[in-house]
């Protein structure tokens, strides 16, 4: 919607100004009306962030369950991550996202903004994340992810990292679904890493089910950021992993069960890809 309100406001006041300026004489008459274009995007995208920013301070005290305050921050973060990166995101599985909150996602990890992608698609829940800590460290980001319910968790396995995963199983029980990469850190590519084990300790504990989803060529949005052309990266959304189905196995066992799945459709992509059918 931000996109569609971005092309109309800057061709109006582009259309205006070429009226108003109409100089039959000035040789430079056409460079100006695509220079006056210019600037008027870059003067509405400074003024979308301004909003941005100043909507993520006025909602912080909301509830971070409240589905209003996700859906209202995640229209920007679209407009942000597809329209002025130039991305088009391709889903398939949108029927196997749950219909309670009542579940983790799991996903591989191959890029900062996959969280931001996959919030697109679990639009009807106050999906959160695990997030790494030394994002708090900027303040605007800083409240934003404490706004959501996003909560910060350290490189090293200490005291600190325990609470944080037992404050993610405790916030899941509460109803507010998390988001988490058992990879640890991201793989700037289409291969995995192996899955910390330790990382579904919050489906085991919460009893949730867990959503998988698989990612793929997120790391292809990230290069020639100026582009025309929309860059396509994938992603789907595995069936879903009723509790009662894996309530028997142990993390290690949950953990590889996982790996399999969400490696097997990658695998897919990656033979599709080969055959330049993606």
């Amino acid at each position: 919607m931000l996109a569609i309100i971005q092309i109309i406001v800057t061709i109006l006041f582009t259309i205006l100004y070429g009226i108003f300026s109409f100089d039959f004489f000035n040789i430079f008459y056409i460079l100006e009306i695509i220079g006056v274009y210019l600037l008027s995007n870059v003067i509405y995208i400074i003024l979308i962030i301004s909003i941005f920013i100043l909507i993520v301070y006025m909602t912080s005290k909301m509830s971070k369950k409240s589905l209003k305050k996700h859906r209202l921050l995640m229209m920007f973060s679209n407009y942000f991550f597809n329209s002025l990166l130039r991305v088009k995101p391709i889903v398939k599985g949108l029927e196997n996202i749950p219909k309670d909150n009542n579940f983790v996602v799991y996903a591989n990890h191959i890029e900062y903004s996959d969280p931001f992608y996959l919030k697109q698609f679990y639009n009807d829940s106050p999906l959160s994340f695990v997030s790494k800590e030394p994002l708090y460290k900027y303040p605007i980001l800083k409240t934003l992810l404490n706004s959501i319910g996003c909560i910060p968790i350290g490189k090293l396995a200490d005291r600190k990292s325990l609470e944080a995963i037992l404050q993610t199983i405790k916030v899941v029980k509460e109803g507010q679904p998390m988001g988490i990469f058992p990879e640890g850190k991201r793989s700037y590519s289409n291969e995995m890493q192996p899955f910390k084990p330790g990382a579904f300790k919050v489906a085991s504990k919460a009893k949730a089910d867990i959503s998988l989803v698989t990612l793929f060529d997120f790391h292809e949005a990230q290069v020639n950021k100026l582009r025309l052309r929309k860059t396509k990266i994938y992603l789907t959304i595995l069936p879903l992993i009723k509790y009662e189905d894996y309530k028997d196995l142990d993390t290690v066992e949950i953990s590889k069960l996982a790996y399999k799945k969400i490696d097997e459709e990658l695998n897919n992509y990656k033979q599709l890809k080969k055959e330049n059918q993606l």
